[in-house]
């Protein structure tokens, strides 16, 4: 958290899609201010000041605010000041009295609810827990922002006064309200990104070598619904239409308009944009925060800044485009040629390059794309936006993104996990250095926290299929947009190759899955009608003569048998039946039995010269080798797993104490605390600390690590370990496992149950599981209500059947991370 008296910024998203910037106003601001209040309604000013009111004395009172005992908020829409709002603090120490004003063109939005939601959260901050206020019985508006923000109000009237107190303790009522709030918000605002009903081009010229040209000749020869129109001083002509001079000169204005200019140029283009009334800007222009000099992030600050002053969307800068294949839209505005085909696969990409890679890949498999965007810098629109837009989308059915880091790590988890629930989510994830990692004084716990450990943190939670490569990611894809998740990880396997059924076989294993266990009813069945076959286990070795027939019957054969969870056809064409007819016959036989057969069907069908079959359209998918093969359905086997998994909640933790834990750390000060300050500040946690080191007794006890640092990115960030022995110093002995605070139950189930060292520990003799998720959990509440806490150790924990016992601790203090983002959702 910055400086209380730090100038407050904060980017909102409203009720009908527009992004604006809310921010502490400057004394210069002080006629802004007043020009709003005087022009106001009279019906506004009496219901806002309770009669007549003194402008000029409240203007210069928020122009003039400390940011601590009053803290106001202005929006700005162009250069007018449209929305003021602000509390001052009360004697009462954790009390503030709230009041706001809105202009009457811009009431409606959702503007008062953000900014009583932004102001709340400041406040909270802060140690506020409760704001007042009084509102005239006449203005229903107001009453209505209040009581449906979300908090718990308690009301009184007096004289026609009604007077209001908002509880700003967090609870879920509130989370949902505001997560539903942001993300009907969110998905209206991206219309005019993927559903334009008109697209300008601007720096689209007939110039060789124009890439604003290319891009308008690549709209409209890719169908385009709507109307296109190039923009450019020339007035040439670009893909057989006349282009406009500037944006001001269209007949209406253009929802989304691309700009292919000069990086120099492009914050002229965004003024005429939002003075034209267009809706959103796709910029592919680079020499932005790209560039990664000053001039470039400043040029794409101002940038930002200019989008918010007027409530527009923005991709970029240095985006490749974006892609909708909707029949009634049909926009191909991007950066290159690829050929696509309409379907349910959602495509994003932080590299323009990779995501032209990835919109080839699908084409090259015959795979349909929903709706593609590549999203460059991300200076404004996220790969949060996008997961948003992704879970409304009924056309699709597969996510796929590849990113390389997170703007905000913590609001990804929340919508990932709330998409992953409906639609799978499969993600490359780009590896990026954690300067400091080794920094001296450090503990182990933070040493372990590589960007891969935080990676599978997040991603565990959130439900995200984390894939290896692009093409394990569209191997994924096809079988989970074509056939349905197993039920468990049993394989049966049906070769024509005792060789390649062996390969299949070992891939399984070495993927987590096992060879089914045929029943013998099963095999009575098998044996009465496939007699020629070589082996009638699992795989299944039709032999090589086999024909179409005796693959459909065996794989049938599986299908029916409750112990098998999947089938996978391997077959080599080494005779009988080409490749294409053979992937027929089997596709056919599964379409005939869709009614009653809920398990997933896999094949690797080739010529015997390794080539796949050409198909226009492919219910069953097919891979060149059985490993993709079974990497595709484990991975749909971990879906099945996490989907099967409990939802979980943040327990109530009897003897937690926050503000004594946030007492010992004030009087602290910053650095390592020692034991008298280490025992009270665990002890506001419920965590008793032995008085003398515990023995280490292997024959009823096992030694756990439990830490938690406060990561600059993704916050407090709760990890296990095995434990004890080594003091502070060198590497973790085994994998630690980490999850994002704050906890559930079922997060603090799966550390306990996660690393294979500790696992394999923990289950060598009896011991207290809940008591170590007891310790695990509060631990992780203490990271998470102490954002001073940079790291801590809990070692040796340890456990046994009796409970457990903490038996050393080191904590360390520390400023917390800068994390107050502009961007609000």
């Amino acid at each position: 958290m910055p400086p209380h008296d730090a100038p407050i910024v904060r980017d909102v998203i409203l009720r009908d899609g527009s992004a604006l910037r809310l921010r502490s106003p400057r004394p210069e601001d002080e006629a802004a201010i007043r020009a709003f209040f005087d022009g106001l309604s009279f019906e506004s000013r009496y219901l806002r000041f309770h009669g007549a009111g003194r402008s000029d004395l409240i203007s210069r009172d928020y122009a003039n605010a400390d940011l601590d005992a009053r803290v106001p908020l202005v929006a700005h829409l162009g250069n007018r000041v449209v929305a003021v709002a602000g509390y001052d603090r009360l004697n009462e120490p954790d009390a503030a009295e709230v009041a706001f004003a809105v202009a009457e063109d811009q009431q409606g939005r959702g503007l008062a609810t953000s900014m009583l939601q932004q102001l709340a959260d400041v406040a909270a901050a802060r140690g506020i827990t409760r704001f007042d206020a009084e509102v005239m019985g006449e203005n229903r508006p107001m009453l209505h922002v209040f009581g449906n923000a979300g908090f718990g109000v308690r009301r009184a009237s007096t004289g026609g006064i009604v007077h209001l107190a908002l509880d700003l303790t967090p609870t879920d009522t509130l989370a949902t309200r505001i997560d539903d709030r942001t993300h009907a918000a969110t998905v209206l605002s991206l219309r005019a990104l993927l559903a334009p009903r008109s697209v300008a081009v601007v720096g689209a010229s007939a110039r060789e070598g124009s890439v604003g040209g290319a891009i308008f000749r690549g709209i409209v020869e890719g169908g385009y619904r709507g109307v296109a129109t190039p923009i450019h001083p020339d007035r040439g002509v670009v893909g057989s239409t006349r282009a406009v001079a500037s944006l001001s000169e269209l007949d209406e204005p253009a929802e989304l308009a691309v700009v292919a200019v000069a990086a120099g140029e492009v914050l002229g283009v965004a003024r005429e944009a939002a003075a034209a009334g267009v809706r959103a800007l796709l910029v592919v222009s680079t020499g932005f925060g790209d560039t990664d000099e000053p001039e470039g992030r400043a040029r794409e600050e101002e940038l930002l800044a200019e989008v918010r002053a007027h409530g527009l969307r923005l991709v970029g800068p240095n985006a490749l485009g974006v892609v909708t294949t909707d029949p009634d839209i049909r926009l191909q505005a991007l950066i290159g040629r690829v050929p696509l085909r309409s379907g349910g696969l959602g495509l994003s990409s932080q590299s323009g390059a990779l995501g032209l890679a990835l919109l080839g890949h699908a084409a090259a498999r015959r795979m349909g794309v929903s709706s593609f965007l590549a999203l460059g810098n991300r200076a404004d629109v996220s790969t949060n936006d996008v997961l948003e837009h992704f879970a409304d989308d009924d056309r699709t059915t597969v996510v796929a993104f590849y990113v390389e880091s997170f703007g905000n790590p913590r609001r990804f988890s929340q919508v990932a996990r709330r998409v992953s629930r409906r639609k799978p989510i499969l993600a490359v994830k780009g590896t990026q250095p954690r300067d400091g990692s080794a920094a001296p004084g450090r503990l182990r716990i933070a040493t372990a926290l590589t960007d891969a450990a935080l990676t599978e943190a997040l991603f565990s939670q959130a439900g995200v299929l984390r894939v290896e490569s692009t093409q394990t990611l569209f191997d994924a894809a096809e079988l989970l947009e074509r056939q349905p998740l197993p039920a468990g990880r049993a394989l049966g396997i049906v070769t024509n190759s005792g060789g390649l059924g062996t390969v299949a076989a070992d891939a399984a294993a070495a993927r987590g899955l096992s060879l089914a266990r045929v029943s013998d009813a099963t095999r009575a069945r098998l044996a009465a009608a496939l007699p020629d076959a070589d082996r009638l286990g699992n795989p299944i070795d039709l032999g090589v003569r086999a024909g179409s027939a005796d693959e459909r019957l065996a794989v049938e054969a599986l299908l029916d048998d409750d112990g098998v969870d999947a089938v996978l056809v391997v077959h080599v064409g080494l005779g009988g039946d080409d490749p294409e007819t053979r992937l027929g016959a089997l596709e056919a036989a599964i379409t005939e039995r869709e009614t009653t057969t809920t398990k997933p069907v896999v094949a690797c069908v080739v010529g015997g010269d390794g080539s796949l079959p050409e198909r226009e359209t492919r219910k069953i998918p097919n891979y060149r080798f059985p490993e993709a093969a079974v990497r595709a359905l484990a991975i749909a086997a971990d879906r099945r797993a996490w989907l099967g998994r409990r939802l979980g909640q943040e327990p109530e933790l009897e003897r937690f104490d926050a503000g004594a834990a946030q007492a010992v750390v004030s009087a602290a000060g910053e650095g390592w605390l020692g034991g008298d300050e280490t025992v009270a500040l665990l002890g506001a946690a419920g965590l008793e600390l032995a008085s003398a080191e515990p023995s280490l007794n292997e024959a009823d006890t096992v030694a756990v690590l439990v830490g938690a640092v406060n990561d600059p990115e993704f916050g407090p960030v709760v990890g296990v370990a095995p434990g004890g022995g080594l003091g502070w110093a060198g590497p973790i002995p085994g994998d630690a496992v980490f999850r994002l605070a704050p906890l559930t139950d079922v997060d603090a189930e799966e550390l306990v149950d996660g690393p294979p060292a500790l696992r394999s520990a923990l289950h060598h003799g009896p011991h207290d599981a809940a008591a170590l998720r007891d310790v695990v959990l509060r631990l992780a509440a203490l990271a998470d209500a102490v954002p001073e806490l940079a790291e801590a150790e809990l070692d040796p924990v340890l456990v046994s059947e009796a409970g457990v016992v903490v038996g050393g601790a080191r904590v360390r203090l520390a400023p917390p991370p800068a994390r107050d983002r502009a961007k609000t959702w």
